[in-house]
């Protein structure tokens, strides 16, 4: 009762007096289908309550890393309700960066992220590469009037949302990045250009939640695919799937070891088992264990009855399989 309750409350989410239908900073894409869409509205999401309530536990813990940082002694300013407004291009579309945080006697851009485990996992390993609506959203923030001209980078602090595990990375300003997408958001809004979706899928489209849109729009032919929207499904697959590889990831390494962040060999359980039959590690038990299989071989069988006899005894099943993989 008390669950439902909640989830009711926050069924209509109310507007923060900010992002009233204008486009911001974090509406504009590397893609300028992309940005075209968010400008006209025409494939707008409107979250349910349990994604407002992601997007509020989000906030908090935002919020959390500012103060984790204060803690360690970094000076930030410009955060939470005191954000700047910046403003870029001619349009000019504004947006409101984290804020600004000085390390070694020079102030830079601060991002803050609350990430799940996959996403935090990815950005350890890739950075930004997998995170390009990060890197478009920090650069485009960068080349602002207001910071163009007095900015050189921006730390991306990010925190797992569940171990609270702390990673950064920094991001130097790049003005080559951010000018061609300014330039096309400016022909959008300013120009009224009318901007078609791709002729074919880009490396955007893995993460964008527009490409069934896009592509229902003459992209693929979908006449034999049926569409559908299951958003909590969807997700709860993906998270399982990548628990699941995650899961079979750490297992393998455990087993076999790994070099550490710092490029140090780690033994895993197999080569510390050695020659022996049990090793006993901590809560758990490692066995060798040899056992015999028995199937028939094809080379063998040729080489006896000859390869005329062995179209006799295959048999060929049809074996019905549901694939589910990320589009």
């Amino acid at each position: 009762m008390l669950s439902q309750a909640v989830l009711a409350s926050y069924t209509k989410p109310k507007e923060d007096g900010i992002h009233i239908g204008q486009l911001t900073v974090t509406g504009i894409s590397p893609c300028p289908y992309e940005t075209y869409l968010h400008y006209h509205h025409l494939d707008d999401e409107i979250p349910d309550a349990a994604a407002t309530l992601r997007m509020k536990n989000g906030h908090w813990q935002e919020e959390e890393c500012l103060e984790d940082l204060r803690h360690a002694g970094f000076k930030i300013r410009y955060t939470s309700k005191n954000q700047m407004i910046l403003h870029i291009g001619r349009v000019p579309i504004t947006g409101r960066p984290d804020g600004l945080i000085t390390v070694d006697n020079r102030e830079d851009l601060l991002s803050i992220k609350a990430m799940s485990l996959d996403r935090y996992t990815d950005f350890k390993q890739k950075g930004l590469a997998h995170e390009i609506k990060i890197k478009c959203q920090e650069q485009l923030y960068m080349a602002s009037k207001e910071l163009r001209n007095t900015i050189v980078g921006c730390w991306v602090y990010a925190k797992h949302k569940d171990s609270c595990r702390p990673w950064d990375i920094f991001e130097e300003k790049d003005l080559n990045y951010s000018k061609p997408i300014i330039e096309a958001t400016e022909e959008i809004v300013l120009g009224k250009q009318v901007v078609t979706s791709p002729e074919s899928p880009i490396s955007l489209c893995a993460s964008c939640r527009h490409k069934m849109f896009c592509w229902k729009k003459g992209l693929y032919d979908t006449s034999g695919i049926e569409i559908a929207s299951m958003p909590d499904v969807v997700a709860k697959w993906r998270e399982g799937h990548y628990h699941y590889l995650y899961g079979k990831e750490l297992v393998e390494e455990a087993r076999n070891g790994w070099v550490d962040e710092n490029g140090n060999s780690v033994l895993g359980l197999v080569e510390v088992l050695g020659d022996k039959d049990m090793l006993l590690c901590d809560d758990l038990k490692v066995q060798r264990i040899i056992s015999k299989r028995t199937e028939i071989s094809v080379t063998k069988f040729v080489e006896k009855f000859g390869a005329a006899a062995l179209p006799e005894v295959i048999e060929e099943k049809p074996v019905h399989q549901i694939r589910i993989t990320e589009v």
